[in-house]
């Protein structure tokens, strides 16, 4: 009784599914194909609602274009980042600066006990040992502070890139959906705007999600190439600070430890500066790869065709 039933909704159910939306492009192969196409949108979408959904709360635009799962990564990844680079700079950093502030403290008041001392007396006093360790505590907290805060520096940058991209991602879903249909675009075109502006090729295709992530990559990339540079600078202005005190009785630093930690910024520097130039290049060759693939499912664009002789072939792409 439930088979009656049931086989033949199954069967309804099925050539509803199996039904193509494509129009006949005139090449039995191509038509013949099953059709996936998990961007299809059943209504048209409102542009300004998906973009402000988006710009309110992460991945708001994506659920609203029906695309849960993109929406809900962007929530998640941007709350981490957010979180994280928030914690550091409300109480980590605040943390650092009051032990190195009390550290600081310890030493003003271990120097003015020293003063009141006769020389011979500063050379054995217990004074002296504090003043130093404080000051070197003191030190060592001011380059971790710098760290973190370099840190937190690029989880912020990358968190607001996610967002952006959330939006230009959010663009793109609302426009595909008032126009399905991609238009065929010039490769050579896509090759001058990219080189122009980096992104220019993917608004020339109108690939508004690329761009965002384009531009996501670029920005913070900068901003974190910007914030090793910042650690490079202090880190030069300890080891000149710790080699002027060399010889003078001052207080030791390991000058070889700085010295490593100011090369492995330098690194990390220099790699943000070539993915930026990595990037700029990709985008150029990226837009360029989608506008000859806009027109890829239209008859005569791409073929394989027979050879001249027996199992043969020619592939054949017409520009």
């Amino acid at each position: 009784m439930l088979a009656r039933f049931f086989l033949p909704v199954l069967l309804l159910i099925s050539i509803g599914l199996s039904a193509d939306p494509r129009p006949p492009s005139g090449i039995p192969e191509i038509d013949s194909l099953p059709l996936n196409d998990w961007k299809a949108q059943s209504h048209p979408l409102s542009t300004f609602k998906a973009v402000s959904l988006s710009a309110v709360f992460p991945g708001g635009g994506q659920f609203y274009g029906g695309h849960p799962v993109r929406g809900s990564f962007l929530v998640g990844l941007e709350s981490v980042l957010f979180g994280l680079s928030l914690y550091t700079y409300l109480v980590d950093l605040p943390r650092l600066d009051r032990v190195t502030s009390d550290y600081l403290d310890s030493a003003n008041s271990a120097f003015d006990r020293m003063m009141r001392l006769t020389p011979d007396q500063r050379a054995s006093s217990v004074d002296k040992s504090t003043f130093e360790i404080s000051i070197q505590r003191a030190r060592n907290n001011a380059s971790l502070r710098l760290q973190k805060a370099d840190l937190a520096n690029s989880q912020l940058a990358w968190a607001i890139g996610l967002h952006f991209y959330g939006m230009a991602d959010a663009l793109e879903i609302a426009r595909k959906s008032q126009n399905p249909d991609p238009k065929s675009r010039s490769i050579e075109k896509a090759m001058w705007c990219g080189l122009a502006f980096p992104g220019g090729a993917q608004l020339y295709n109108e690939r508004y999600g690329k761009f965002g992530m384009l531009w996501m990559a670029l920005g913070a990339s900068a901003v974190s190439a910007w914030s090793r540079q910042n650690v490079v600078e202090s880190l030069n202005l300890s080891i000149a600070s710790a080699r002027a005190e060399e010889g003078t009785g001052g207080i030791a630093t390991d000058v070889e430890q700085l010295d490593v930690d100011r090369t492995l910024y330098r690194k990390r520097r220099n790699q943000y500066y070539w993915g930026m130039a990595l990037l700029y290049v990709y985008g150029v060759l990226d837009g360029m790869v989608d506008a000859a693939l806009s027109d890829f499912d239209k008859p005569n664009r791409y073929a394989l065709e027979p050879g001249s002789t027996p199992l043969s072939a020619v592939a054949v792409v017409h520009f």
